[in-house]
């Protein structure tokens, strides 16, 4: 599968299932503020300060509205290559949200998605103060996948985890179990 095709399955995925994304990804939200009023999918690709700026792989601005509350999160995945992550674009995109979506929570997400183990990790806070002030502090959702086991999530009920089981981390010999319940996710 081609990276471009993997994106657009990604997509997908999230456009049929942004429910259960957001069950994935932030849990706390539902069981804080309830049930979700309205979804809608807000500008996919975000500005760039330059032209020459590589876009970023899959960017998906997803807008909850709740009874008295707004959340947008904010789903990044970087397929494959995680030397081409940015925190610092990431912290761009995220103001830029923010000031077009005043009124909502906006939770930036990153999704590594590579199979491999890391030697070295990326960037997962930004800080700037001085004496005892903050003037910037700056973090996002992190998860890789290859951080979890498969076999744990073969009951889980979520379409959205259980297309995602390859992504996980398994053993060769549960290759084909995990496919199965990945297929048994996507049907």
């Amino acid at each position: 599968m081609t990276q471009e095709s993997h994106d657009h399955n990604f997509k997908n995925l999230l456009l049929d299932f942004p429910e259960e994304t957001l069950e994935l990804i932030m849990p706390e939200v539902l069981q804080e503020w309830g049930a979700v009023r309205h979804v809608e999918f807000v500008r996919q690709e975000p500005k760039k300060r330059k032209l020459s700026d590589s876009h970023l792989v899959l960017d998906m601005p997803i807008l909850f509205t709740f009874d008295r509350h707004q959340l947008l999160l904010w789903l990044v995945e970087f397929q494959e290559d995680k030397s081409k992550f940015s925190i610092y674009k990431v912290l761009h995109y995220t103001a830029d949200l923010m000031e077009a979506h005043p009124k909502a929570v906006v939770i930036p997400t990153v999704m590594f998605t590579d199979r491999k183990e890391w030697r070295k990790d990326v960037t997962r806070e930004l800080e700037s103060k001085f004496a005892d002030e903050t003037f910037l502090q700056f973090k996002y959702v992190f998860v890789k996948l290859f951080d979890f086991n498969a076999r744990d999530y073969f009951d889980v009920a979520n379409p959205v985890v259980k297309i995602l089981l390859p992504k996980m981390n398994y053993t060769p010999e549960e290759r084909w179990e995990v496919i199965r319940q990945a297929y048994i996710g996507l049907f």
